[in-house]
């Protein structure tokens, strides 16, 4: 696939590549839409929590909250 770039996010790229933070525009490309596929995974999850919130599937707040600070308190009790 041979994709054309607007020439502002060309530069963009090439400055990428010239402050030495990628080897190379391909690699800057592969990166950022690598980005993209994590945000999309993201949105699937938040779309998939939500849904089962509105399926009454939910844990109540509190319930969620006193487990994590359970947790950190054995957490902390064994480090010692």
């Amino acid at each position: 696939m041979n994709v054309q770039l607007s020439p502002d996010s060309m530069q963009f790229v090439e400055g990428l590549v010239a402050s030495g933070k990628f080897d190379s525009p391909e690699a800057a490309v592969a990166a950022g839409v690598q980005l993209l596929k994590s945000q999309q995974q993201l949105a699937a999850e938040i779309q998939k929590g939500i849904d089962e919130l509105d399926a009454g599937k939910g844990i109540d707040g509190e319930v969620v909250f006193s487990e994590l600070r359970a947790r950190a308190k054995k957490g902390l009790e064994s480090a010692e």
